[in-house]
């Protein structure tokens, strides 16, 4: 058996004797994968990012080497692997399985503004072959749609973002809190400079301002920031700006408009935000809503 080790499950993956049957990158922080293998060995080492697999045929004598214990793959079966999380397998008969790859500042981000959770209690569980008939059906939904016409790009983004939301509803939302949070802004602190963000993204933001209205110093605010969220301030702002930008082409006004109403300086700099975070330009979504 080929044995492959290397610090990305997709590298690692495409290192082995696996396939990948399809792939389809919506962002800088979310992308799936298709595979197929059999007869192999791969190992995964600290890989940076979150991986949720689900299989969906084969997998009947795919088994952990370093958990034995929890037993065997089958079709429907789900397995998550958390970043730096380590794990070898070894992989029986022909299988197919898809992957959700997300990094974690984007999980975090998503667990902050959609739960109001705080980043630092985000961390998920390593599992092997665990049966969860919601997450599976929403891994499965992808399977079921063209990963790249533009036309899906967004149904594609729905069911990644209802992936993580199951995600953080069963494996975070209700876990106990067994430690004191050390560093970081304080509840009423980051609640206030977020309203802050959220009121004022279509005008121009300075990290003064923001460190203003949490109380604090700019050295300490900025760097307590990142500990709260796992984003730079600019970075936060930027996400709150594009997906206001998004609403707003959603709802029909132009791009230009939009550029400006959400705090970009040019209509150049908001396209390119905008890719980075929705893989397609403002202009090709324009096109595809019309």
């Amino acid at each position: 058996m080929q044995r492959t080790q290397l610090n990305n499950v997709r590298d690692a993956l495409n290192g082995s004797k696996a396939t990948q049957l399809d792939y389809c990158v919506l962002n800088q922080d979310l992308s799936l994968a298709h595979w197929s293998n059999q007869r192999d060995r791969v190992s995964y080492h600290k890989v940076g990012h979150h991986t949720v697999s689900l299989y969906l045929t084969g997998g009947n004598d795919t088994h952990r080497l370093d958990m034995p214990s929890a037993g065997k793959g089958s079709p429907g079966k789900l397995c998550l692997m958390p970043a730096t999380q380590d794990s070898e397998w070894v992989v029986g008969e022909g299988q197919e399985f898809v992957h959700f790859y997300v990094s974690d500042a984007a999980l975090k981000f998503f667990a902050l503004e959609s739960f109001d959770i705080d980043p630092r209690l985000v961390r998920l569980p390593d599992l092997t072959f665990a049966d969860h008939p919601e997450l599976a059906r929403l891994c499965h939904s992808v399977m079921n749609v063209p990963w790249h016409a533009v036309s899906e790009r967004l149904h594609l983004q729905q069911a990644f973002y209802g992936v993580m939301g199951c995600l953080i509803q069963a494996f975070v939302r209700h876990q106990p809190v067994t430690e004191a949070l050390r560093g970081g802004l304080s509840r009423r602190q980051l609640t206030s400079v977020m309203e802050y963000i959220h009121a004022h993204a279509g005008e121009e933001i300075h990290l003064e301002k923001l460190a203003t209205v949490s109380g604090l110093s700019l050295f300490h605010f900025a760097r307590m920031f990142k500990q709260s969220t796992g984003l730079t301030p600019h970075q936060y702002v930027s996400k709150i700006r594009v997906r206001k930008g998004m609403e707003m082409l959603q709802k029909g006004y132009g791009q230009a408009y939009v550029a400006a109403a959400c705090g970009f300086s040019h209509q150049s700099h908001f396209a390119a935000q905008f890719k980075r975070e929705y893989g397609v330009t403002p202009a090709r979504l324009i096109r595809e809503l019309c």
